[in-house]
């Protein structure tokens, strides 16, 4: 049992709880296991990258046939702000993830493949995002590596998934569908390419960007991997305030993946 606090906690040991991201991951833990139908399959999940160095997936959560790699991204200064090149795009519901499939001949075995599936809930889809991380907007760095980090534990997640499932027992599709869970501001800037000058390379002022704060937002574009390359590949990005309400509202609107670009994965 822990003594009881006192006014003479070390100024250092207060300052490494106040800038370590453990904390923030177990309230992101927390919020799944408040959430019904989720259950916590495990944190600090291990995973070991094409060097052979061990690598972590923060946690994984599951409801029914839906299994999410987490990644939790404490900032104390950061804002991501997505970039919407066509403002006429609309939300979307495709979703391109990974997914375990059930061979239907004698076998019965598994196989992994990557598609677009329609989920829910819709969001704006972008491939660019920039990260704000000082007031000047000169200190950025990009999400990308945070992201291709995670795109990478997935797929070893869903090797070890694929492994395990049973082949004596029928079962549905089951999606594999990395989230990003933020403390950081979102946005999306809206706006007309032409409204940026190819002699600066920048926008115009006042800025002609329309920009709105979001919950959630589809980030798409190809990760490199280890494996078979299979084109783009869908993270959500999530505001954490906004995560209960983004696992309330998940779930698959189409019986099946779309046709279209279906890449199976060795």
């Amino acid at each position: 049992m822990a003594d009881q606090p006192n006014s003479e906690t070390p100024q250092a040991l207060i300052n490494a709880l106040l800038a370590s991201g453990f904390p923030f991951q177990t309230a992101v833990a927390q919020v799944v296991r408040q959430c019904r139908a989720y259950r916590l399959v495990g944190e600090e999940v291990a995973w070991r990258d094409d060097t052979g160095t061990d690598q972590f997936l923060d946690l994984v959560a599951q409801r029914g046939h839906v299994v999410l790699p987490i990644e939790c991204k404490k900032t104390q200064k950061e804002m991501l702000t997505f970039l919407r090149p066509s403002p006429a795009d609309r939300d979307v519901n495709r979703t391109r993830c990974v997914y375990l499939t059930q061979i239907q001949d004698s076998t019965r075995r598994s196989a992994l493949f990557c598609s677009d599936w329609q989920l829910m809930p819709k969001s704006a889809e972008s491939g660019f995002c920039v990260v704000s991380t000082s007031a000047s907007g000169k200190d950025q760095r990009m999400l990308e590596r945070d992201v291709q980090q995670l795109v990478r534990g997935t797929d070893a997640y869903a090797q070890r998934y694929k492994h395990d499932r049973n082949a004596n027992v029928a079962w549905q599709d089951t999606l594999i569908v990395p989230l990003l869970v933020t403390n950081a501001k979102l946005f999306v800037a809206e706006y007309d390419p032409a409204d940026v000058s190819l002699d600066t390379g920048q926008f115009a002022m006042p800025l002609p960007a329309k920009v709105l704060p979001a919950r959630w937002v589809r980030f798409r574009k190809a990760f490199t991997s280890a494996g078979k390359d299979v084109g783009d590949r869908t993270v959500f990005v999530i505001a954490a305030p906004a995560f209960p309400e983004f696992l309330g509202k998940l779930d698959t609107l189409s019986n099946g993946p779309s046709p279209d670009g279906r890449v199976r994965i060795p």
